[in-house]
């Protein structure tokens, strides 16, 4: 590092057992935010709920015969479109989990900026907020008053926007000699509220499974995904200023709890799969968004940045974010962090639909109704060791950075993954499933403690929180990619095989990439000391 530096002002002495504090307070934050990776066991029980049942004609004519009422009941002539029906339906609620993971990346562009601004404790309340309010929503996804909210908020959000576009055109304006453009603002929004109450009152209730469906979205996606956002970036950021030696380790112990989170829902008896089977997901929701809210915020005001040493000098490592999005090296890394991603959430998506669809088709064609659902709810197991592997990894891969160099552990992981998701599609036992599940989970949690930390490296500290907000982007695109891509593999082929094998393709290309970032930095180091 270049530069004079000049020390005004001696920073107060700060118990050791600060840090520690905030490592609790990281830990717990992450911890809850990580059950966003769980959400693949809410598709079967919210197409019960928000769905109409799925008969083919003889159930439906059985069903009548019987004096049952399926005068809702989509019927189709055979299993076979009854299945690629349920199938569909599957499709747009996961789109509520593409949703959270571009609105989280979205959000911590913004939230980046903010914590640099105003601190860790004040951004990741914010997401205490946000995340508990979209599940409570979604809890009540069956009162009216609550899609009326959702529409005044929504047409409250279009009326912003047009103030924006306002400000831009007429911001030049001098508003002290016209008066009447103060008022103009809150008056915009006012109209745009109650035209969305006017237009949800002419809809709400009769669009069937579609309000339940754009709820979801708009909640359990683009509401928590916000909420996940603002909370996530705080602890990483906060804890790399407090451990700045052990940048890898400390950002993979920070967010071994997010990859770990995902594991409170595995359970049958206790956990929130067992809760779901007892009590119904709109409950779940409620004492979820509750929990999210509670448990963030007392995280939350365990965070605090390290004292700061008030420096006059100029940093040549430090960027600001703008500087950031004008160096190629940026892009480098986002590349390699969307194929990353890709990979894991694809799999994330659907591990437990896809791994009791595997259990089912292995056991064959003759197997009944019973059997096959107890396979199928054996999918859940998978959810549990890809959680297990994801918090692991994310330790064991910021250690080994630390030690072997960010180049080494980038290769080494990508390659693995690579090979992983190259031979995913042939597993079809239970134990083969679990060792997919922790290898994938493994490798992708490792993106979390290797970027944040080749971001800081790169590019500084100072302005971690906004550079890797806009690095961050990168996993929020591959969310919607990962899963549109399985989604489409499956309904062309009927299996997840060639999505597979094209995330492996791209996880070799980041190897590739992440050889030629470490040969350029290289290269770099060697002119600036020569």
């Amino acid at each position: 590092m270049t530069g004079d530096m000049h020390i005004v002002e001696k920073p107060k002495p700060v118990s050791s057992a600060t840090r520690w504090r905030v490592l609790v307070g990281a830990i717990l934050v992450q911890l809850i935010l990580g059950t966003v990776y769980g959400y693949s066991i809410f598709w079967e029980p919210l197409q019960a709920e928000v769905f109409p049942a799925v008969l083919t004609q003889a159930q439906h004519d059985a069903a009548v015969n019987a004096g049952e009422d399926v005068s809702i009941a989509i019927v189709v002539a055979t299993e076979t479109d009854a299945k690629a029906e349920r199938i569909s339906q599957q499709n747009y609620l996961k789109y509520a989990f593409s949703i959270c993971i571009l609105s989280f990346a979205v959000a911590m562009v913004i939230a980046g900026r903010v914590q640099d601004l105003k601190g860790p404790r004040f951004t990741a309340i914010i997401g205490a907020v946000f995340m508990g309010l979209g599940f409570v929503l979604a809890g009540l996804m069956t009162k009216p008053i609550v899609f009326y909210l959702a529409h005044a908020a929504f047409t409250g959000a279009v009326g912003i926007v047009l103030l924006m576009l306002f400000e831009a055109l007429f911001g030049n304006v001098d508003r002290k000699e016209v008066p009447i453009l103060k008022h103009i603002p809150l008056a915009l929004i006012g109209a745009v509220v109650v035209a969305g109450i006017l237009l949800g009152n002419q809809y709400v209730g009769k669009a069937d499974e579609f309000d339940k469906l754009f709820l979801l979205w708009g909640t359990v996606g683009f509401l928590a995904g916000a909420g996940i956002g603002f909370a996530y970036v705080c602890p990483i950021a906060a804890l790399i200023k407090w451990f700045p030696d052990n940048k890898g380790l400390v950002s993979g112990v920070a967010v071994a709890g997010f990859g770990f989170g995902a594991y409170l829902f595995k359970g049958q008896s206790i956990g929130a799969l067992g809760y779901i089977q007892s009590h119904g997901i709109p409950n779940f929701f409620l004492v979820h968004g509750a929990v999210c809210f509670v448990s963030v915020t007392l995280g939350a005001l365990l965070l605090r940045n390290p004292p700061s040493v008030q420096i006059a000098h100029k940093l040549t490592g430090e960027s600001s974010w703008q500087e950031t999005l004008r160096k190629p090296v940026f892009y480098i890394l986002w590349l390699m962090f969307f194929s990353g991603a890709m990979a894991g959430l694809m799999v994330i998506g659907i591990v437990k639909v896809f791994a009791g669809e595997q259990l089912v088709a292995a056991a064959g064609i003759g197997i009944d109704q019973a059997t096959s659902s107890t396979l199928l709810l054996r999918g859940a197991e998978a959810v549990g060791w890809l959680a297990i592997f994801n918090a692991v990894g994310r330790v064991f891969w910021g250690f080994a950075s630390d030690r072997i160099g960010r180049t080494a552990a980038f290769v080494s992981m990508f390659v693995f993954q690579a090979g992983m998701m190259f031979a995913l599609a042939s597993m079809d036992t239970e134990l083969s499933l679990a060792v997919g599940a922790s290898v994938v989970g493994f490798n992708f949690g490792g993106n979390f403690a290797l970027f944040p930390s080749a971001t800081a490296d790169l590019f500084g500290a100072k302005n971690l929180g906004a550079n890797y907000g806009w690095v961050f982007t990168a996993y929020g695109i591959a969310g919607v990619v990962g899963i549109a891509a399985g989604n489409a593999a499956k309904a062309m082929t009927g299996s997840y095989a060639a999505a597979f094998v094209v995330a492996g393709c791209l996880c070799l290309i980041s190897a590739g990439l992440a050889i030629g970032l470490g040969a350029s930095q290289k290269r770099s180091s060697t002119l600036s000391t020569a």
